[in-house]
């Protein structure tokens, strides 16, 4: 096995196949390695998913992201949460081949980028073979993920999971408070190990703040960097109600939410921590004028199209307006009603997600926007990997 050097012997690296593991912060050097190697894998899907974005842009405005609630099962008991209490409907569930052709439907209309959430992805049996097929059909692959399988899934993940977005909520076991579960924490740091060894896969932290970890905002930016991961974070929001019928409950928020006054610190403490150098996937922009109260217009349903876990296209208040089933992605698409959904977004400003105000800063086209995702993608290409045992 081939050994790297920087200038001094503390900081050593090994070469594993093509991927760079630093025990340590890596040289200038060493980091621009790291870049070129991971931009050279796979380079023909990320390069057909950055032209699905600018043809979205410039030509279609229809979405290149499909964003696949794959399930209706969860294992967790979150208290921010309600879909855990769908499991249930989990029979109504896409079978394993109805997915594969979802995922035909999607890329054949021009999507590029695949988003799995549920419920719990890792709960369905054949969640490898589903990633596989979308990679190999030429889609970059993402999860959302409780990680409480991570650990027993990874060495497949590992090889065909692009980005890993891990539901984390505190720095210790009061995560297991919070999500309802036992040894939650535990599995969680697990599954990030494991699917580290495989070298390929970039890991988020995604962190819902509530009253219950208020106190955890700083202290999760310092256990991402120490894990050598990204880490997004989100404000406790309104959540779906039962069978998406009835649209959003905010029974979370009531339960749970921050007072305007937690939220106004909220973005200020954000903001702080993401220009002090905390790998932060959120843009300043975004942090700083949701801080100031500063309006945006939306383009998120041009972005990505929300699908149940029985195939039917939600919009942003959880609530079904299309039935994949007995129509197309082209017949929607073409609708008034998906019309009338972006335009009523356009304006909308209620969303406190910093991943949607930033997406659509992004598909605005503005410069500095793609000068910040350049230094996000740089957080995600040089975590720090642990070595293949």
């Amino acid at each position: 096995m081939k050994r790297l050097t920087s200038f001094n012997d503390t900081k050593k690296i090994q070469r594993d196949k093509k991927v760079l593991y630093p025990n340590v912060k890596t040289s200038v050097l060493i980091r621009k390695r790291l870049w070129v190697n991971a931009v050279k894998r796979n380079s023909v899907r990320f390069l057909d998913a950055f032209l699905s974005v600018l043809k979205s842009r410039l030509i279609t405005h229809k979405p290149f992201f499909l964003a696949h609630a794959i399930t209706y099962a969860c294992n967790s008991r979150c208290k921010t949460c309600t879909y855990w209490q769908m499991s249930s409907k989990k029979e109504n569930d896409l079978s394993t081949e109805e997915v594969y052709t979802l995922l035909d439907e999607a890329y054949d209309f021009g999507m590029r980028a695949y988003y799995l959430f549920g419920g719990e992805p890792l709960v369905r049996n054949d969640i490898e073979a589903v990633v596989e097929y979308a990679k190999n059909r030429g889609f970059l692959t993402s999860m959302n993920t409780n990680a409480s399988l991570l650990a027993e899934k990874a060495s497949s993940l590992g090889k065909t999971l692009d980005f890993a977005f891990v539901s984390l909520d505190y720095f210790d076991d009061h995560h297991d408070f919070i999500r309802g579960k036992p040894g939650a924490f535990k599995e969680v740091i697990r599954g990030i190990e494991r699917i580290q060894k495989e070298g390929r896969t970039r890991v988020t932290l995604v962190t819902t703040i509530s009253s219950m970890n208020f106190d955890a905002i700083e202290p999760m930016a310092h256990f991402a960097q120490d894990l050598g991961v990204g880490i997004s974070y989100n404000a406790v929001e309104p959540t779906v109600q039962l069978g998406f019928e009835e649209g959003r409950t905010d029974s979370p928020v009531k339960a749970y939410g921050l007072t305007p006054k937690q939220l106004q610190a909220f973005y200020d403490t954000l903001l702080r921590l993401k220009l002090e150098g905390y790998p932060l996937m959120e843009i300043p922009q975004v942090l700083k004028q949701y801080a100031e109260g500063i309006p945006y217009t939306c383009y998120f349903p041009k972005i990505f199209v929300y699908v149940s876990p029985d195939k039917k296209i939600f919009d942003c208040t959880y609530s079904h307006t299309y039935d994949l089933k007995t129509g197309s992605f082209q017949d929607y698409f073409s609708s008034p009603l998906y019309k009338e959904h972006v335009t009523t977004a356009e304006t909308c400003n209620i969303c406190v997600r910093t991943c949607v105000r930033m997406y659509s800063y992004f598909y605005a086209l503005k410069p500095i926007n793609f000068i910040n995702l350049y230094n996000d993608v740089k957080i995600l290409v040089n975590q720090k990997q642990q070595k293949q045992s």
